[in-house]
């Protein structure tokens, strides 16, 4: 009975492992033209040789046989697990809305005690500017001078005019 040739990849899916595995074992029988399983290899010695003169890449195939004598056949696996049913996932989504829920109302409370002391923080400082600001100014005394009643000194009146004369026109500019 004559077994089939299988690629790399479908000798890796039917033992189950690695294609770099199955790679090791084929360049192991493959690097020795007299190993007894040679012939179970595709292309055969010659094609090899004259695919890599040509520079042409190339498949290599194996005998079903060679590898499950050297590996086995894959383990039977248990079918993967269906989805889980719908009450299932209801139940898992139902409880993560509840947690964000509890999330969200913790961070409610956490921005209405910051609010309040900053409230209080504005009602303390509105507090302290009351203290601290200036009296309104008061109404002007009722003592004032008359302009006729003071005259002023001869000294100050030329001391005034010759200040005038000296600045000249641009003499507030230097103060």
């Amino acid at each position: 009975m004559d077994t089939p040739f299988l690629t790399i990849a479908e000798a890796a899916e039917k033992t189950g492992r690695s294609a770099s595995t199955i790679r090791r074992l084929i360049q192991s029988i493959a690097e020795d033209d007299k190993h007894q399983d040679r012939t179970a290899l595709q292309p055969n010695p010659k094609q090899v040789a004259a695919f890599k003169k040509k520079g042409e890449n190339f498949t290599w195939k194996i005998k079903e046989d060679i590898i499950t004598r050297n590996f086995g056949s894959a383990p039977v696996e248990e079918k993967k697990k269906k989805a889980e049913p719908a009450a299932d996932i209801f139940s898992i989504l139902q409880n993560e809305l509840s947690l964000k829920n509890a999330q969200i109302e913790k961070q409610w409370e956490v921005i209405h005690a910051l609010n309040d002391r900053l409230r209080e923080g504005n009602m303390l400082m509105g507090s302290l500017q009351k203290r601290l600001s200036l009296p309104e100014p008061q109404s002007p005394s009722p003592d004032v001078v008359e302009a006729s009643t003071v005259e002023p000194s001869k000294d100050a009146v030329m001391s005034a005019s010759k200040s005038t004369k000296k600045r000249g026109i641009f003499g507030w500019m230097r103060g």
